[in-house]
């Protein structure tokens, strides 16, 4: 697939609010000039989070499956103090994740509500981005505007005791309606790709201890809201991150949740005894509350009879990886390339294996003539430590991975989840070394760090694997007298 083919279904998948079909899709691309077959768009569909399949082939967009839905937010105390509230991780997973909450636009009667920048104690900021995952919240501030002078890296990657946040004035409600601690504003998606919402103040600090008819539905609703998850958690599993678990969890339920009596799922969260933030490897997922977050499970997918522990849209094209193994070959200065005999070797038809012979040898040609090894200094130093640690992180993997998911969740749990997050991350890292330069040029100490803990990372995990498949697999050998 092209780079303006996947640019254009991302611009759809992103805009296009009715339900499709891949067909539908494939004339779309190739209306405006550019061939896809429709194997390429289904694959690409299947392996997006931001794309529900109604039924068979028929499929409908986040933008689509959320707008017009209705969430909630209950600001805090000391939020109202601030007469600004923190938007945060608090309209997952009805906008797009990936679009900086301090940039979202909410109004009210058809008026923006202004923005307004508080200081807060780290402790507290922290606690409104735990939906993204408690790992990333400190990126997500330091990513805020207001915090444009904070250097992460510098810092170890510890924030410092205040930062500020970038919020939305509450100003306008309180002089309005008299808006105070106790009540709520309900919100409903405008425009999920640019992070559009409408607000509504629905007032509750003036019953005081009085028990409305909406306080009883709203309990009811996050009695509700548990089960959906509960049953979602045990369907799904941790999925690529709480945003795509929510998503998922609520996609089918919508008629329930949007309702305008419902709660959040911040407050949820807050009061649930059933459902946390759990361990998932380096990560954090919802999951059950008090366990760990499994490797396998009966939503793991299955391939060619084999479960895989990398959800298929991580597995990297090939033809880009043949271009990776070649232009570290280049970077290194050497011609052995024979690491690229092993991909050839996995394509089971010869027909194929044939053309993959031929691409192989045609890249080589092209790039060894094009190489700058200079130009790629920076990108090529990342490349090569990445792909080096990528091929022991593969064959560990390779080496675990069978047709019985009984003998993966035998393994130690947290030590495979963490080989996976390894993949992927390093997964993510080649394909920034080949698409963001300028990112690569800025943070290239930062990701060099990165790559430092992930190779103790694997050096930890490695013999705790490999211990336990040397037990399993004694197991399944008997001694013949």
């Amino acid at each position: 697939m092209s780079d303006f083919s996947e640019a254009k279904i991302n611009q759809f998948i992103k805009t296009y609010p009715y339900p499709f079909t891949t067909e539908a899709l494939r004339s779309f691309i190739e209306k405006t000039g550019n061939k896809i077959s429709y194997a390429e768009c289904k694959e690409f569909l299947c392996a997006s989070p931001y794309v529900f399949e109604l039924q068979k082939d028929v499929f409908l967009t986040r933008a689509g499956a959320f707008l017009g839905k209705k969430f909630s937010i209950k600001p805090t105390q000391e939020e109202i103090e601030k007469k600004m509230f923190v938007i945060g991780h608090r309209c997952v997973p009805y906008a797009n994740p990936e679009v900086v909450s301090s940039t979202f636009t909410f109004s009210c009667d058809g008026k923006p509500l202004p923005e307004k920048v508080g200081e807060f104690d780290s402790n507290s900021a922290l606690k409104f981005f735990l939906l993204y995952g408690e790992e990333y919240a400190s990126q997500y501030i330091a990513a805020d505007f207001a915090n444009q002078s904070l250097n992460l890296a510098k810092l170890e990657f510890e924030l410092p005791p205040k930062v500020f946040l970038t919020g939305v004035s509450l100003e306008p409600l309180m002089k309005k309606c008299n808006f105070r601690y106790g009540d709520r504003l309900l919100c409903k998606v405008e425009d999920w790709d640019s992070g559009f919402f409408s607000v509504e103040p629905i007032l509750s600090h003036e019953h005081n201890l009085k028990i409305k008819d909406d306080d009883v539905k709203r309990q009811e609703w996050f009695d509700t809201l548990e089960k959906i998850l509960l049953h979602a958690l045990d369907t799904y599993g941790p999925l690529s991150s709480i945003d795509e678990q929510l998503a998922n969890a609520v996609f089918d339920f919508q008629e329930v949740l949007s309702k305008d009596y419902c709660g959040s799922i911040e407050e949820f969260m807050q009061q649930s005894d059933k459902i946390g933030f759990e361990n998932y490897g380096v990560e954090t997922r919802l999951w059950h509350k008090g366990e760990d977050v499994p490797a396998v499970g009966k939503w793991s997918c299955m391939r060619n009879g084999y479960t895989s522990l990398i959800p298929e849209e991580w597995f990297p094209n090939f033809a880009f990886m043949v271009d990776t193994y070649i232009k570290d070959c280049l970077f290194q200065k050497s011609c052995d390339f024979s690491m690229l005999d092993e991909f050839v070797e996995m394509v089971p038809d010869r027909h194929r294996r044939k053309q993959a012979e031929n691409l192989i040898e045609e890249r080589k040609k092209i790039l060894s003539e094009s190489y700058n090894w200079f130009a790629d200094y920076t990108a090529g130093g990342i490349r090569h430590r990445a792909l080096e640690l990528y091929k022991k992180v593969e064959q560990l993997l390779d080496s675990i991975e069978s047709g019985n998911a009984s003998d993966l969740s035998a393994m130690p749990q947290q030590e495979i989840v963490v080989l996976t997050q390894l993949y992927i991350h390093l997964v993510k890292i080649l394909e920034t070394t080949e698409s963001q330069a300028d990112y690569i040029s800025e943070e290239y100490k930062t990701i060099m760090l990165s790559i430092d803990g992930m190779e103790m990372n694997f050096e930890d995990i490695k013999p705790v694997i490999c211990n336990a498949k040397v037990k399993q697999d004694s197991k399944r050998f008997r001694l013949i007298k």
